[in-house]
């Protein structure tokens, strides 16, 4: 039941490198709560994801951002009040939220990344160039979550020893001490298993042939060829000066005009669409009503 996942991998790949660098390469808090809204919609419609896990711990991060670069940054023309003796500026808090926003928008499409970017796909990219590389860059993306549900066992077989009450912070230590030296010698042992099970199956010797179902087909090609357009369109655009903003020494709107417009639109059209792939999967999956 997913339509964007089973795309081929280099679509998928080529997406998310697209959507990422237009994050990176632009400054406009507009763009950014696009981008934001786009990834939540992503990871609303994916089966296996929560966006409350992820907005939980991310938003504090936001909110401490979003605050301390205007007590840092006393650059702008248009002060607002004093606060121990400095000016706070409109802009500086304007650029706190804005920069924000962005590194919300680049932690939210990472966990996109992750939830449909998979190693198996991940390899069979750049198995063939990089194979050391490749491997590498897919176990340390795999190594936190693999580490978190490790944790998660670990906590719940101690909870079924018969351990004395920890009432005091010193017991509190002891116990998480060596609950990490635990999961650390369970991630090395792990870690050397795995090292030693791809090398005894003749991983990275050039002549090893690999077996994978990616073909490409039709949907892929239409595809990439909707995303070549729309990375034109912002890509041009961007080039040209739109989709960024000036916040120093005063704030430029930068949100009007016919091309910002088209910008907008375009760039919505492409952060919305494997959402609206998966979502219309979804909804043609439920059609057939087979839920007993």
């Amino acid at each position: 039941m997913s339509d964007f996942k089973n795309l081929h991998p280099v679509c998928i790949f080529s997406y998310f490198v697209v959507v990422i660098g237009m994050i990176l390469v632009c400054n406009d808090p507009l763009l950014m709560v696009i981008a934001c809204a786009g990834a939540a919609f992503l990871l609303g419609t994916t089966e296996k994801s929560d966006i409350k896990k992820h907005i939980k711990w991310m938003l504090p991060l936001l909110i401490l951002i979003a605050i301390a670069n205007p007590l840092v940054n006393h650059r702008g023309v248009t002060r607002l009040f004093v606060l121990f003796d400095q000016w706070i500026t409109l802009e500086a808090v304007c650029y706190g939220v804005s920069s924000a926003l962005s590194l919300a928008a680049v932690i939210l499409w990472f966990c996109c990344y992750q939830e449909i970017m998979t190693s198996d796909k991940f390899l069979y990219i750049f198995g063939k160039i990089a194979p050391a590389c490749a491997l590498l860059v897919s176990m340390a993306l795999a190594f936190v979550p693999k580490l978190q549900k490790q944790l998660e066992q670990i906590l719940e077989c101690r909870q079924m020893m018969p351990l004395q009450e920890e009432n005091r912070l010193k017991d509190k230590i002891y116990t998480a001490i060596r609950n990490v030296s635990i999961l650390l010698g369970w991630s090395l042992e792990n870690t050397v298993e795995q090292a030693d099970s791809m090398k005894a199956r003749g991983y990275g010797i050039k002549k090893r042939t690999t077996f994978h179902l990616f073909r490409i087909r039709r949907r892929d090609v239409i595809f990439l060829a909707v995303l070549l357009v729309e990375t034109g369109i912002c890509l041009g655009l961007r080039i040209l000066g739109y989709g960024t903003m000036e916040f120093y020494p005063r704030i430029v709107d930068t949100f009007s005009g016919k091309w910002n417009g088209l910008f907008y639109l375009t760039f919505l059209l492409l952060v919305v669409l494997p959402g609206i792939m998966e979502w219309k999967e979804e909804m043609v999956w439920r059609s057939y009503n087979l839920n007993p």
